[in-house]
């Protein structure tokens, strides 16, 4: 809504001196200062005919220009003309659409560009699915959910690497050293045990690397049918693990791709492209020079034939673009990898995919523990299920503080949804490219910026409403007189901007950081404007905001894949 008032106020500038809206609006700022007006224009950069001096040009727009109807007053101030939003007017046109439009609230305008969210841990099989893992999902599930909302048409892909030298190392482990105990149904963790303990014996010892190669060439070149039998049973187990996982979180994806799948399609890809002259044989190996670029050399195809994450994503991009129509490509993949995505990216435009051009990276930084970074080679991992059970454990914890008369199967399944609302918002409200420092008990936390507190705010407006029981008039016009009314209702004015850039930008922390200030905003008017306590017009005012506020909270932990609760 204050984006149409600054639109208005544009085009009203700009017909009174003659100059572009876009111009106009580039120019205008919101003062710090709430006496200096909502928006001020600042007539230093305009220069017209009449005058070179801003305090002149100031004057002369102040003296022609024709008030919108959003604004209550227009007042000079030197070089600045101030502008001042007719509170009311705005407020009432705000809560009234939200009431009118509920959660489609923020929603865009369908877009004919189809894109596909590539991420959601990209676990890989024989491992434990830990934390990292997480704040990939989270990222992903969330990009999604804001795109669609937008006004995308988004396809979700999640891409296992079943196949390489980490599965090498664990059959091969489990060979040596668990022949014949596979659980009936086995966790991640347990998964990535094994694997820690195949690294770590790897290292140690130099003779069991020949024999570890000799597996993955069987394993990728098919020539030996019992060993590729316990490939897919173990690869089979270890994704029906990572399944049980992505129910807990709540998460599915449209496509799933497979790295074992896709080595095939790659090798006949990169031939193509040495025939083309993007790729050339060096050394037995083939790779693509992109030094000209700024971007060294990536290789596509080792020299003894086998197959690297390049020449199953150049197989993965073909898929993308051919099978499935994308128009855009967004890839959630960590941080660390910028500069293989560049070189990735440059090497599908020389290829000839026009959609390289809409191929995006979205860095994510580390989650570090105890501030080290962990290692699953090591063994330095927090697994998601252990994770998950202990932040439950805490939520449950916390909730019989509250409320100690709830029944065992309420408190289990409030339990859950804190648990996720804790972890998931931890992983979002700070920008991806950020390391995260795991702390479990500030996660957990009912107070400050976290997901237990903004599902509090949700369950007192729902709450409110419950005990009102009222409904809004027709034709009923909210006055707002207290500042913390007239707080509450710009910051859900803003809420189709913060939508709009965490869109553009990729950034779902736009929207937790947005959540977080409104759930604020809500608290300090809660605490100085009684709602039950009123009565008439005031009454129904404040039931308006609040349920204004109930939707657009809604709406925005939905957005970050957060489910609400109805009691705390």
């Amino acid at each position: 809504m204050l984006e149409e008032v600054k639109k208005d106020i544009s085009e009203a500038v700009a017909k009174a001196i003659k100059r572009a809206p876009h111009e106009i609006a580039a120019l205008l700022e919101i003062p710090k200062d709430k006496n200096l007006g909502d928006f001020a224009l600042p007539c230093f950069k305009l220069k017209t005919e009449l005058s070179p001096d801003p305090i002149a040009i100031a004057k002369d727009i102040y003296l022609k220009l024709q008030k919108p109807r959003a604004i209550e007053k227009i007042q000079l101030a030197g070089p600045y003309v101030n502008f001042f939003v007719d509170k009311n007017y705005l407020a009432s046109k705000t809560i009234f659409e939200i009431l009118e439009l509920k959660e489609n609230f923020g929603s865009g305008s369908k877009k004919s560009e189809r894109v596909m969210i590539e991420g959601f841990g990209q676990p890989n099989t024989h491992k434990a699915f830990h934390i990292g893992h997480f704040r990939n999902v989270c990222l992903s599930d969330a990009l999604a959910r804001i795109l669609r909302f937008y006004g995308y048409d988004v396809l979700t892909a999640n891409y296992f690497g079943d196949i390489g030298m980490h599965v090498a190392k664990w059959l091969w482990f489990y060979l040596k050293f668990y022949k014949g105990k596979l659980p009936k149904s086995p966790t991640s963790e347990w998964f990535g045990k094994i694997y820690t303990e195949a690294n770590k014996f790897y290292e140690k010892h130099e003779e069991s690397h020949q024999e570890v190669s000799n597996i993955l060439n069987k394993i990728e070149f098919g020539k030996d049918a019992r060993l590729k039998a316990l490939w897919k049973k173990t690869r089979d187990s270890s994704l029906k693990t990572f399944s049980e996982v992505y129910k807990k979180i709540g998460v599915k994806t449209d496509v799933i791709f497979y790295e074992s799948k896709l080595s095939k399609i790659g090798k006949s890809l990169t031939k193509k492209l040495v025939k083309e002259g993007v790729a050339k044989l060096d050394q037995g190996a083939i790779i693509v020079d992109l030094k000209k670029y700024g971007l060294g050399v990536l290789v596509l195809l080792k020299s003894d034939g086998g197959a690297l994450y390049s020449t199953r994503d150049l197989a993965l991009a073909f898929q993308k673009f051919t099978k499935y129509k994308i128009d855009k490509s967004i890839y959630v993949v960590a941080a660390e990898q910028s500069h293989y995505f560049k070189q990735l990216f440059k090497t599908l435009e020389l290829a000839g995919f026009k959609q390289a051009k809409n191929c995006h990276h979205v860095p994510y930084g580390l989650v570090l523990l105890h501030g080290k970074k962990m290692a699953s080679r090591a063994g330095e991992v927090v697994a998601f299920e252990q994770l998950f059970e202990t932040a439950k454990k805490r939520a449950v914890q916390e909730i019989l503080k509250r409320n100690k008369s709830l029944n065992k199967k309420i408190v289990d399944n409030i339990s859950e949804k804190i648990a996720l609302a804790a972890l998931k918002f931890a992983m979002l409200k700070q920008s991806s490219d950020k390391t995260i420092d795991f702390d479990l008990n500030s996660m957990l936390s009912f107070e400050g910026e976290t997901g237990p507190y903004l599902l509090y705010s949700l369950v007192r407006a729902r709450n409110i409403l419950k005990k009102a029981r009222i409904k809004i008039k027709k034709n009923f016009v909210p006055k707002f007189e207290q500042s913390y009314e007239i707080d509450l209702v710009k910051k859900l004015c803003e809420f189709r901007e913060i939508v709009s850039k965490a869109a553009v930008q990729y950034a779902p922390h736009i929207i937790a950081n947005y959540a977080y200030d409104l759930a604020k905003c809500f608290s300090e008017f809660y605490e100085n404007c009684p709602v039950i306590k009123e009565k008439g017009d005031t009454l129904q005012t404040r039931i308006a905001l609040v349920q204004a506020f109930f939707y657009v909270l809604r709406t925005a932990l939905n957005l970050l894949g957060i489910e609400e609760i109805t009691k705390m």
